[in-house]
């Protein structure tokens, strides 16, 4: 099998799904915000985030602290983050504590916090052998 035929992580969002709402590029929301499904900012939010799926636009701006399943981000965030996947994109500006399962950054990215990588029991696959692809240890009793 090719590296283009490869399958895309079962536990990673779709990408393709669909947008169910959008803040616009002129609309400022002052409060918390929870949401379901996948929604885009492209206005400006002050206040703190709680959903499924969220994609900040080149334009969009949050202010405050966001916890979600899945974020792009293009635009620009102040406040923490608590999220299982990341995808922080060239234009996209981080200032806050990220803490993460799944974290991609595109050159040109920027990320002026703390990472903290968290990894999710329900989402760890068992591979065999060790990181870097390596052959498992014998143990001493099975050396020749």
């Amino acid at each position: 099998m090719s590296i283009f035929n490869e399958k895309k992580d079962a536990a990673a969002p779709s990408q393709s799904s669909p947008i169910s709402s959008i803040i616009g590029q002129d609309m400022v929301l002052t409060g918390d915000l929870t949401f379901k499904s996948k929604i885009q900012v492209d206005g400006t939010i002050n206040g703190n985030l709680n959903g499924d799926t969220l994609v900040l636009s080149a334009t969009g701006k949050i202010v405050g602290d966001i916890e979600a399943k899945s974020i792009t981000c293009y635009g620009k965030v102040d406040g923490n983050i608590k999220v299982g996947f990341l995808f922080l994109k060239k234009s996209g500006v981080i200032n806050g504590r990220v803490e993460t399962s799944d974290l991609s950054v595109e050159s040109g990215g920027i990320l002026n916090g703390e990472i903290k990588s968290s990894q999710q029991t329900a989402d760890l696959k068992v591979v065999k052998g060790s990181a870097n692809n390596a052959p498992p240890a014998v143990p001493e009793s099975q050396k020749a």
